[in-house]
């Protein structure tokens, strides 16, 4: 039996290896294929709820500043939709009554992830902000 340099094939092969590298990179391809799907997956998801979570807070202190109810509610929807581009359902504002000291933003999106072969994943964001006490308001 041949040992060492001697029992080489020319290319710098051993007997018996022919295609064994070609049959990893067939094994190994999906495997690294799929990793890299699940980290942009995993990317879209993180900036989608930073996305979310900074439109919740733009709406709770565009709401926090209102007069009404009514003005509280608008002004939070313009300051959500111009945020995430209109990809969320209209933003609920809550606390805005009489005696509260803070108004909270709860803003729901439905996150496509449709190009990856994902289907629709819900995103929720929740902001609160502190209600001026030297603007006069009507809750009425």
């Amino acid at each position: 039996m041949l040992t060492g340099l001697a029992g080489r094939l020319p290319g710098g092969r051993f007997p018996g290896q022919r295609g064994s590298m070609t049959a990893e990179f067939v094994l190994v391809a999906p495997l690294l294929l799929m990793l890299m799907l699940l980290l942009v997956l995993a990317g879209r998801v993180v900036e989608a709820h930073g996305q979310v979570d900074g439109a919740a807070r733009d709406a709770a202190r565009a709401a926090s500043i209102a007069r009404s109810p009514g003005a509280a509610q608008a002004a939070a929807r313009q300051a959500a939709s111009s945020d995430v581009n209109g990809w969320c359902s209209p933003p609920v504002v809550l606390g805005f009554a009489p005696g509260s000291r803070a108004v909270a933003v709860r803003l729901s999106c439905a996150l496509d992830l449709s190009f990856i072969g994902f289907g629709v994943m819900h995103v929720t964001g929740y902001a609160v902000a502190p209600l001026d006490q030297y603007v006069g308001r009507t809750f009425g």
